[in-house]
């Protein structure tokens, strides 16, 4: 699955929340990546978001056992955030940990704008299994319904005063 949107718009939080909302014994990993991860990174992160023991392995092949080993153990959630970072190889990587048979596994991607052609064109998401949401600003309407219920100081504020603070500072950026 994968979530994309510009910066600020809710892709985060709103993830955060659906899988709050999952079965208490839900196992969820979150997987940060920043400025073009490298292929030994994008092992890693993975590697570590698990708590796996011990060193990290030093070839590509025992990583990858270990990781594949890891993800069979049980039905497992990956947020992989800040997807736009990742490059083709990147993609690829998790696409080779979601086809092998053994794993159980959902694999979540949450990125900034551009993430959704990439999780294309990579097929790391391919149509047949997976689906996609695009986050965009929030219209005036969406701002006076979801404001209020975001956080308890607006619960009771004047809907003209939530129009006022969107119009001159948020512009219908969730974050803002």
């Amino acid at each position: 699955m994968y979530i994309h949107g510009g910066a600020g718009f809710g892709k985060t939080l709103a993830v955060n929340t659906c899988l709050r909302a999952l079965e208490s014994g839900e196992d969820i990993r979150k997987i940060t990546f920043r400025a073009r991860p490298t292929a030994r990174a994008v092992r890693y992160e993975p590697f570590t978001a698990l708590d796996l023991a011990g060193e990290p392995p030093r070839h590509p092949s025992e990583f990858d056992r270990l990781l594949k080993t890891a993800l069979a153990e049980r039905p497992r959630t990956l947020l992989v955030d800040e997807a736009q970072w990742l490059n083709g190889q990147a993609f690829e990587y998790f696409r080779h940990l979601r086809d092998e048979p053994s794993t159980q596994r959902a694999i979540i991607f949450a990125g900034g704008t551009g993430c959704q052609p990439c999780c294309a064109v990579n097929r790391c998401c391919p149509p047949e299994s997976s689906s996609g949401s695009s986050f965009t600003r929030l219209t005036p309407d969406d701002v006076l319904e979801a404001i209020p219920l975001f956080h308890p100081p607006w619960a009771d504020a004047d809907p003209e005063d939530i129009t006022f603070a969107d119009s001159h500072a948020a512009h219908g950026n969730f974050r803002a």
